[in-house]
């Protein structure tokens, strides 16, 4: 499915506030943050992409047509300030 309808910048500023109180996400996209794949170099499932799509298919539906990237990209921009990473 095509993503077409871009977030408004307040839209993702929420999105933001609210997996942070996500506690189970918000670490969970930390520990992608840190590292992407298992010890024996397969990937962590679900992915950062996969994680931001339920969580956005939970708050307007699955169908929605949002393109996450940006929120993806504000959503690692916290977590690596939050872990003291370089941005």
């Amino acid at each position: 499915m095509v993503r077409a309808v871009l977030m408004t910048n307040e839209q993702i500023a929420e999105l933001v506030r609210m997996a942070r109180r996500d506690e189970v996400l918000w670490a969970s996209l930390k520990d992608r943050e840190v590292n992407q794949l298992h010890e024996d170099g397969s990937a962590k499932l679900p992915s950062i992409s996969m994680l931001v799509e339920d969580f956005v298919g939970a708050r307007y539906g699955a169908l929605h047509t949002f393109d996450t990237g940006s929120l993806i990209t504000e959503l690692r921009r916290a977590a690596r300030r939050e872990l003291g990473l370089s941005i």
